[in-house]
């Protein structure tokens, strides 16, 4: 797979600068290659983020750029790019410092990517992972649109990772007092008991502490909120801007964020309580279906998309994430139309031709393109 050819038509896509030809070429390059949708997030994020730039120093540029570029390069395969400063030269090899060299791309690359985007998206993600995540790491697994992993670590914990999702760990894991991982997305982990060592995952908001257990967390980069289910054992919360505020789970209890909840006001739950003004504990309540029953919040682990009393909009960007699409809902569409149901085999086709069955709407399909009105 060029990664530099991906990023760059990304890049110029955000620009409004690609032809016709040329976002062609990349819709067929993320059809061929799913693992790239990651570098569509990561563009996204830079492009959304780039009025940042000028407050940066140079002490913050030399920094990130020092500390990640070789690491950032080699994950994502990045090629010596044909335009800019070389990468695959160290700073001491070079007659530039960094910092004049950074500052001088940056000025000249700022608006107009270009070939040398490459080095840009690299700086820009090396800069938002520094940002979010204060511990590096030196493997990083990725999950696009459509698909779902399963994951050994090198301690023996099992890792579900949900589309759409990525998950950072240190290759020695094991050997570490403390095993922590950092997630975006999504992930199911049946964690391997380690006496006095105890797994942390951290996400932008939260933080889950354990010793062997089985339990889903819900980190989405463009959703709000948060939430960690428990299946069995214990977990310890905290949330990073309250870290001495700590919170335990029991068994088939779920904690989520208020905003997370508020997404969640039409479904039936029990046992809620509000432990601080913004944050809420729930009783899983399983959902029954044709005589079955499911966990909505770790079902999607064992391939079935499980959804209870949803209203289009919310099941979107589920939809979305499930059958690497992009979904656009027609006016038309009444807002009190809320689903409940369970996607198994289904392409999008019959997904949405089965829930025609429950409220009346139309729907248009144009390759990677679903219009609902």
């Amino acid at each position: 797979m060029d990664n530099n050819r991906i990023i760059e038509l990304l890049a110029r896509k955000q620009a409004n600068e690609a032809t016709p030809r040329e976002l062609e070429e990349l819709k067929e390059l993320m059809t061929s290659f799913p693992d790239a949708q990651y570098f569509d997030e990561v563009v996204s994020e830079i492009w959304a983020q780039r009025e940042d730039m000028p407050g940066m120093n140079e002490e913050e540029l030399d920094a990130f750029y020092q500390s990640h570029e070789l690491k950032f390069r080699k994950e994502l395969g990045f090629k010596t790019p044909e335009a800019g400063f070389d990468v695959t030269q160290s700073p001491i090899d070079q007659h530039i410092p960094i910092q004049k060299k950074l500052n001088s791309w940056f000025k000249t690359n700022y608006n107009l990517l270009g070939v040398a985007c490459g080095i840009f998206i690299i700086a820009m993600a090396s800069f938002f992972f520094l940002k979010n995540n204060a511990k590096e790491f030196d493997t990083q697994v990725f999950s696009g649109k459509g698909t779902r992993k399963k994951i050994l670590l090198p301690d023996g914990t099992l890792v579900w990772l949900n589309a759409e999702s990525s998950l950072s760990y240190d290759s020695h894991l094991d050997e570490e007092k403390q095993r922590l991982v950092y997630l975006v997305g999504e992930a199911f982990f049946d964690v391997s008991h380690r006496r006095n060592r105890p797994f942390v995952v951290r996400t932008k908001e939260l933080s889950v502490k354990v010793l062997g257990t089985a339990f889903n967390v819900k980190a989405y980069a463009k959703e709000k909120g948060t939430e960690a289910t428990l299946l069995r054992g214990s977990i310890e919360l905290s949330m990073n801007n309250q870290p001495a505020q700590k919170i335990v789970l029991k068994p088939s209890e779920k904690f989520a964020t208020a905003t997370q909840q508020k997404n969640n006001l039409n479904k039936k739950v029990n046992q809620q309580k509000n432990i601080l003004p913004d944050l809420i504990i729930e009783h899983i309540v399983p959902v029954r279906i044709a005589g079955s029953e499911y966990i909505e919040e770790t079902s999607w682990k064992d391939n079935m998309l499980v959804f209870q009393n949803e209203s289009l909009e919310d099941l979107k960007p589920r939809l979305e994430r499930w059958f690497n699409i992009h979904i656009e809902l027609g006016a038309t569409i009444p807002k009190g139309y809320r689903f409940t149901g369970v996607l198994k085999n289904e392409n999008i086709k019959e997904a949405l031709t089965a829930m025609q069955l429950i409220k009346p709407f139309h729907f248009k399909l144009k390759a990677d393109d679903v219009i609902i009105y």
